[in-house]
């Protein structure tokens, strides 16, 4: 949680198996709250009695649940549980006398236009003696916050400065702390003197990194180095998500580790093909470095465990799942999300550096592009023994079924193809125009997107029409629904010998079947590679929230799995 790594947190706390444990209940809910999981946090919350604890941080926690549910709403939904954050916040200061609650009604009374009571809080706080005395983040946090309701923009600056030398420092308090400047900004009449603010204590940020292989070149590497340096140093890059190539990817992994940043490696295909294709060509001592960052890195993720089939388009999709994962990162650390690239000045175009910048460009990123003129690139690798000529494509994918469907009584099955297939077919239909096949089977489904933002909307359409199923007719319990499974990911299409139909087929989409079965009923359920992917969207209205890691059926292996669902 201190490094801002929220997913990881989560699965360690979810290893624990002791609950009766409140310190670890309380972190349980708390991580969810810092990932925007506000609705599981709140049942969470209540299901473990943390209200009953009747201590500071358990009874600042509801508060803040209720202050995050108010923020995510809008109209008169918006004041009344941010009024009512305010007022639960204002009791536990009076019950504990403690700076933290009294800080946070101070801003939520000044946000709701309630400037008195925000200025009295603020004083009351800054009256405290710990407060006075404080040398730790939060002490001196809270000093400026209550600084900035009363208009003392120098003192908050002063405080923050403070905060950020306090020995206990670090990524995920800071990002707390920008939170609540963002929320505080529009309520400013000096709006121009949060930014100061918010750039002094925002995060390091996140880089998505790529670049052209090379063979080694002391004299070119050296120079990159330094460029690449003061790229990483101008945009203080902490945590870097990328692959691992010789050449650019690897001369950029090693720059952010000797920075003391976390790297996180991003492979597309399976190890020991990625290797075959994009370190062992450039010889030298590339497979050696590689092995070096690789042990070093903080995390290794598979946006795909599949075999090389050749071409660039496993690469391709490689690199956008690792780009939307730099943005899910940055997202949770309230930080900014920028991309570093080495490419050649005369490469214009044409190459999968050029289309990974205009990919990250596209959707409104900000690149940091290092100029490297007069690289040598190694001989292309020989492709794959037995390169098929079959289609291949990138595309969303969906599996659904209905539990309880085998159980049901033979003389309802008309009735539920009404009530059921009737439904999801009229929500196929209205978004036929991003559908490249479906198919059917009893109870199930299987649809092949254009895309993940597709795929989203129509999986999310298809929850809603259900809910009004007549499961009395059906004979089964209320609120028996669909259970949905999305991925993203490369699959072959062409003709089925069987059907004489056009068919999608592949390891990913194997991998999406297997989601299925794990998936509650009435959810959607989706993999870390279409979550990272939707993040690459430019604008899209949809949440995922962090499941945590899952094992999938029939010894497939445990994943990390996100619930997908509608943004208020």
């Amino acid at each position: 949680m201190a490094r801002g790594a929220l997913l990881e947190a989560y699965d360690i706390l979810q290893q624990v198996a002791d609950r009766e444990d409140g310190a670890l209940d309380y972190l349980r809910v708390l991580t969810l709250a810092r990932l925007g999981d506000t609705d599981r946090a709140l049942k969470l919350y209540e299901a473990y009695g943390l209200a009953e604890r009747q201590d500071v941080d358990a009874l600042s926690l509801q508060a803040r649940l209720l202050k995050d549910k108010g923020f995510a709403s809008s109209g008169r939904e918006r004041a009344s549980v941010l009024a009512e954050s305010c007022r639960l916040y204002a009791r536990v200061f009076r019950r504990t006398r403690d700076s933290y609650p009294a800080v946070n009604a101070a801003t939520l009374a000044w946000i709701t236009g309630r400037a008195a009571l925000a200025r009295q809080l603020a004083r009351a706080v800054l009256a405290n003696a710990g407060v006075q005395a404080a040398s730790d983040y939060y002490g001196l946090a809270t000093a400026a916050e209550a600084k900035l309701v009363l208009g003392d923009f120098a003192g908050a600056a002063a405080s923050l400065e403070a905060a950020l030398a306090a020995p206990d420092v670090d990524a995920g308090k800071r990002s707390t702390t920008v939170l609540q400047l963002q929320r505080l900004e529009p309520t400013i009449p000096e709006r121009e003197a949060i930014g100061p603010l918010l750039a002094l204590v925002r995060p390091p940020s996140v880089a998505s990194y790529c670049g052209h292989i090379f063979l080694e070149d002391p004299a070119l590497e050296a120079d990159l180095r330094v460029r690449v340096d003061q790229a990483l140093a101008k945009e203080n890059v902490g945590y870097a998500y990328g692959s691992l190539a010789a050449g650019s990817d690897i001369l950029i992994a090693e720059r952010v580790l000797a920075r003391g940043g976390e790297l996180h490696v991003v492979l597309p295909v399976a190890e020991e093909d990625f290797v075959a294709q994009s370190v062992a060509p450039a010889g030298g001592a590339w497979a050696e470095r590689y092995r070096a960052c690789r042990a070093q890195a903080s995390s290794l993720t598979f946006s795909s465990t599949m075999s090389h089939v050749g071409g660039q388009g496993q690469f391709a999709y490689g690199a956008k799942v690792a780009m939307g994962m730099a943005r899910l990162r940055a997202r949770h650390l309230n930080s900014r999300a920028v991309q570093v690239a080495v490419a050649e000045t005369a490469d214009a175009s044409g190459t999968l550096t050029r289309s990974d910048i205009r990919a990250w460009q596209d959707t409104g990123g900000a690149s940091i592009i290092v100029e490297a003129d007069g690289i040598r690139r190694p001989p292309k690798p020989p492709g794959p023994a037995a390169e098929s000529d079959v289609g291949r494509g990138t595309h969303g994918l969906m599996f659904t079924d209905f539990p309880g469907f085998a159980r049901l009584d033979e003389r309802v099955l008309p009735t539920f193809q009404v009530e059921v297939m009737a439904r999801a077919g009229a929500a196929l239909d209205r978004n036929s125009n991003a559908i490249r096949y479906s198919n059917t089977w009893g109870d199930a489904l299987y649809v092949v997107f254009d895309g993940a933002l597709e795929a989203a909307r129509t999986s999310l359409e298809l929850c809603e029409a259900l809910k009004s199923i007549d499961t009395q007719a059906l004979g089964v319990r209320e609120g028996a629904a669909m259970r949905i499974a999305l991925h993203f990911g490369p699959t072959y299409w062409g003709e089925d010998p069987v059907t004489r139909r056009t068919n999608y087929y592949g390891t990913e989409v194997s991998r999406a079947a297997r989601i299925e079965p794990v998936t509650p009923p009435g959810s959607v359920y989706v993999t870390e590679p279409f979550a990272a992917v939707l993040e690459m969207e430019a604008e899209h209205s949809f949440m995922c929230n962090y499941v945590g890691q899952v094992d999938l059926p029939k010894g497939y292996g445990t994943f990390p799995l996100y619930h997908l669902s509608r943004r208020d």
